[in-house]
């Protein structure tokens, strides 16, 4: 059994397409379990109905406390043997599970990955040194089918808004032997004007320091020859968040002069390591002294 895991907040817009294209799966051993989290725009309607139409689809509903109590929970439901989360303004193509299961049968992967830019399997060491780079191997969960074993005692981060799903693959990359990778293209990702990473810049953004912070903490301790290229990503995915900060004009505050010195240490670490260009190199070390000057320059680029 597959158990799909569908967080949902105010989608009720997507909800229909994205619950039909799990239906529609040409692989019918699911579990497909969706929690409202505290939804104010009828999505929690949507769900009781799409319930009553089969019964492999499970609702709940929880206050509103975001994704990472939403996923905790989702966890608590799940039957299968591997787990797969979908976003609920998302879809998947109709043979998506399907394809996913007949890469893990070839390659005996614990982690199977599609929409990738080229197929292989991925040793263990490979992997934690591509997560870093950020390149090949990302930190979504959206684009996974998971071993559900795996996910045994770990949990999202309650304290983290953004970032949260990057931090509990990190944790997942530490426990497998290889990754397999494909380039079909078996996911399609929605771009929402109301997700996190698309709205109007807020303080939660700020919460991604204590995911990369904890992978650079691992990093150092297990992973010693890549933490020049862990310090490097968190120099790289911290400016990037100041850069949206400045571009929307937030205040200079504690949050923002605790980035910034981070940036500071380790931005050095970016042009030596190679992971990111020389645009993003000097920009980092711009905001990362004079964020004021950086919010003219943020907004051009």
């Amino acid at each position: 059994m597959v158990s799909v895991l569908v967080p949902v907040y105010n989608s009720a817009p997507y909800l229909k397409e994205c619950v039909a294209s799990l239906l529609g799966q040409t692989y019918n051993d699911l579990q497909i379990v969706l929690i409202d989290d505290g939804s104010t725009d009828g999505s929690w309607d949507i769900l009781k109905e799409l319930a009553r139409q089969d019964k492999r689809v499970e609702v709940y509903r929880k206050p509103n406390g975001g994704v990472a109590s939403t996923r905790n929970q989702l966890l608590g439901k799940v039957r299968g043997e591997w787990v797969l989360f979908v976003d609920s303004d998302d879809w998947i193509e109709l043979d998506a599970i399907e394809a996913l299961l007949k890469e893990q049968a070839e390659s005996q992967a614990e982690v199977i990955v599609c929409n990738g830019s080229s197929c292989a399997v991925i040793d263990q060491e490979t992997v934690i040194k591509e997560f870093l780079d950020h390149r090949r191997f990302r930190g979504m969960l959206w684009n996974k089918l998971i071993r559900a074993d795996l996910f045994d005692g770990l949990s999202f981060d309650e304290n983290v808004s953004y970032g949260e799903d990057a931090l509990m693959v990190w944790n997942i990359l530490q426990r497998v032997r290889n990754v397999a990778v494909t380039d079909k293209k078996l996911h399609h990702y929605r771009v929402n004007a109301n997700s996190l990473s698309r709205q109007k810049f807020n303080g939660k953004k700020f919460t991604a320091h204590i995911v990369w912070d904890a992978i650079c903490s691992d990093t150092d301790e297990h992973w010693p020859r890549y933490s020049d290229v862990a310090h490097a990503r968190f120099a790289c995915e911290m400016a990037q968040i100041l850069k949206s900060a400045a571009a929307h004009d937030y205040p200079h505050n504690s949050s923002v002069r605790l980035v910034q010195e981070e940036v500071r240490r380790d931005g050095h670490l970016i042009a030596r390591t190679g992971i990111s260009s020389r645009k993003m190199t000097a920009f980092a070390w711009l905001v990362s002294r004079w964020y004021w000057l950086s919010r003219i320059v943020a907004k051009r680029v």
